[in-house]
């Protein structure tokens, strides 16, 4: 198969991005020839499609400069981009395309990009990694409160709640945006675009069910992992680790109090918008120490000589894919019982404590870090979950049969 995969940005900027480079690598392995369409961007892996992407646009920037130019550049580029369609056409007339495999997309490639495939009558499937359909804030959480929120549970709701809450960003600006993509979604019927919605957890299909979308067109395929690019090793070492986007949703300043009583060793390895807070904590307090990004055989064998690892969110995540990258090095993980991580995090291989509870998390941190045997026990029951429900094979028989059941739907229609 010829297939088409989209996604905004193509560098390991997050979890979707890894799942996406995974992806590629792994249809590639099985044969598919693979076109990718994405936004430019300095940090870009090398592409031989790269012509076709979209110009860069860096919305905190382009809202710095006040001017009406910028302002018009920013709601052209989210509602309608003249760009990305022209982008996009040539690539399909250049190339031919079985199947197209969207991922994070709408804010700043925009669905300006659906007419021309759906004009060709080529099948579409969507894998969603976040709430943008449901949450004008995208990951049901409110920046202004700092805490989570699922409020919006009607297209009415998801147009005036926004602006009442100010929820993104903190800022009337930005929150008045998302407003009015939450219509622009409902006048371009967004769930309808697919021939399914592909949902790596139960969690995120039925969030969005309760958040009045239609869940009809859903299908749940688990992230994968693949075991040749971790290390197994059950036996505990002397810190505790954190890894993922440094980000206020992510519960890292929960996490940085509890560990500046706990005096226990604790790690930090990610970039985001705390990164300076992080970088002062580690300053401050001996006991953390910030690592920075970290990829392939650094993060490996972090992972791997690690005593546990904390997921520590506040906002509802999908299917957090460093749990598996734990479970993947035989790691019990402690996460917050939010969203996706309790359907991973069972307890087995991991505990749960309450979200944004400082002192829930300190407990939990105690009584496991001096019982050996236990993390070892959680540790190895950890990594049989990974051989078993999160594989490459697995996760590609799922997709490839979704691609072909696609293709023969639309053949037929």
């Amino acid at each position: 198969m010829n297939i088409l995969i989209l996604n905004t940005f193509h560098y390991p900027r997050g979890g979707a991005e890894i799942y996406v480079f995974r992806l590629l690598d792994l249809l590639k392995k099985s044969g598919h020839t693979l076109i990718q369409f994405a936004m430019k961007s300095e940090d870009d892996f090398d592409s031989e499609y790269s012509d076709y992407f979209v110009s860069h646009i860096d919305y905190k920037e382009e809202l710095k400069k006040k001017t009406p130019k910028a302002i018009l550049n920013v709601v052209n580029r989210v509602f309608y981009s003249k760009e990305s369609f022209g982008k996009i056409e040539r690539l399909l007339t250049d190339e031919k395309i079985d199947i197209v495999h969207i991922n994070n997309f709408l804010h700043h490639i925009s669905l300006s990009i659906i007419k021309p495939i759906k004009r060709r009558n080529i099948p579409i499937v969507w894998t969603l990694h976040d709430h943008v359909l449901v949450c004008p804030n995208t990951n049901l959480f409110n920046d202004r409160k700092k805490s989570p929120c699922e409020i919006c549970r009607s297209t009415g709701r998801r147009i005036i709640n926004p602006i009442l809450q100010r929820c993104k960003k903190d800022s009337l600006g930005a929150s008045f945006l998302a407003s009015a993509e939450a219509i622009f979604f409902k006048i371009k019927k967004v769930s309808e675009i697919p021939y399914k919605f592909i949902s790596p957890s139960r969690f995120l299909m039925e969030q969005h069910r309760k958040m009045g979308f239609p869940v009809d067109r859903f299908e749940v395929v688990p992230n994968f992992v693949n075991l040749d690019n971790f290390t197994p090793n059950p036996k505990p070492g002397n810190y505790a680790l954190y890894l993922g986007r440094l980000n206020p949703e992510k519960g890292l300043e929960v996490l940085i109090k509890a560990f500046r009583d706990l005096k226990y060793p604790l790690y930090i390895a990610g970039k985001g918008y705390l990164e300076n807070y992080v970088k002062e904590m580690s300053e401050k307090y001996t006991n953390i120490k910030y690592l920075g990004f970290l990829q392939g055989e650094d993060l490996r064998n972090i992972i791997a000589n690690s005593r546990f690892i904390i997921q520590p969110s506040l906002c509802f995540e999908n299917a957090p894919l460093a749990v598996l990258e734990a479970f993947a090095s035989s790691k019990p993980v402690i996460g917050s019982n939010i969203g996706g991580i309790p359907e991973l995090v069972t307890e087995d291989c991991g505990i749960l404590f309450k979200i944004g509870n400082e002192d829930s998390l300190k407990e939990s941190v105690s009584g496991l870090w001096h019982d050996s045997k236990k993390i070892e026990f959680l540790g190895r029951n950890a990594l049989e979950k990974v051989k078993h429900d999160h594989t490459p094979q697995k996760h590609l028989e799922k997709i490839l049969s979704i691609y072909e059941q696609a293709i023969v739907h639309h053949n037929v229609n």
